[in-house]
């Protein structure tokens, strides 16, 4: 049975090749949040927004509305003959068959374990005879969305000032960003200042992300990945429009080799990319 991990990352790197002309990274999106599971309403989560993301955009579906064959019969559709699906990463419990036999010396593991597994869905536009959903209320307007954006920067209890670069200073845990003015849209703001954020979760005493551990000298490119996967899950989850962070261009040679040499570090960072976001947005309704 192939890796699942590497099924997921290996989908993920070909779907970006034969993505858009120029290339665009899925995430920096405009517009739509976080996809969803069509019959139980939960969004996804971690590697799986990616791999989506990435279908979505390689598609052109505008709906981020996804389930299995068996979710979308459920729902009394068929997904189209012919249509492939989407490889997405789950955990299934692994049930404990036997204690060990030592005459009690070392009692049976009682913590639960998972063994991950790969599974495909499908986009909505992928199948037929779906019922007519409900009328969706139009979206609030942009001043809505910054208003929503700014409570939830002061709802993190970060201690943000103005600089002149964006960055996080881990011995003072302290953001710096520069004005809002300087910027030349609400947006280009909004992802930058999330971005910075992403990176001020992984001090000690919050999600104390030591990354060097794991990557060894790609830490720097981990964490990176980390931020700029992180910040696109959170603006999806405000329903706002991810963008590029100010020093894309500059680290994306940095982390891109790591996303396809080690599919396990992938699926790693969007992991802690999106405990990031949950941290961040804990808080905030």
């Amino acid at each position: 049975m192939a890796d699942p991990y590497s099924t997921i990352a290996s989908a993920i790197l070909t779907q970006l090749a034969a993505g858009p002309d120029p290339w665009t990274c899925p995430w920096h999106r405009a517009g739509g949040g976080l996809p969803t599971n069509a019959l139980t309403g939960q969004t996804y989560r971690g590697i799986n927004i990616l791999s989506l993301w990435v279908a979505e955009q390689r598609h052109g579906f505008v709906e981020s509305r996804w389930g299995t064959y068996r979710q979308w019969t459920a729902l009394g559709a068929g997904v189209r003959r012919g249509e492939r699906g989407t490889a997405i990463l789950f955990y299934k419990d692994l049930p404990q068959t036997e204690a060990r036999n030592d005459g009690g010396q070392h009692p049976a593991d009682s913590h639960p374990r998972f063994v991950a597994r790969a599974s495909w869905v499908f986009n909505v536009a992928q199948v037929e005879g779906l019922p007519e959903p409900d009328a969706v209320a139009a979206p609030p307007p942009d001043v809505a969305f910054t208003a929503a954006f700014d409570r939830f920067v002061e709802a993190t209890g970060a201690l943000i000032q103005e600089g002149e670069t964006a960055c996080y200073l881990p011995a003072l845990d302290l953001i710096e960003v520069p004005a809002r003015s300087r910027f030349t849209s609400a947006e280009g703001y909004q992802a930058t200042l999330a971005h910075e954020l992403v990176h001020w979760t992984g001090h000690p005493s919050r999600l104390d992300r030591q990354l060097a551990t794991r990557f060894g000298t790609r830490a720097y490119a981990a964490e990176e990945l980390v931020a700029e996967l992180g910040a696109a899950f959170v603006l999806a989850a405000l329903n706002l429009a991810p963008t590029p962070h100010p020093t894309h261009a500059s680290y994306i040679q940095h982390w891109l080799p790591l996303v396809r040499t080690d599919p396990r570090a992938f699926i790693t960072t969007a992991a802690h990319a999106a405990r990031a976001a949950n941290h961040l947005t804990f808080r905030f309704p």
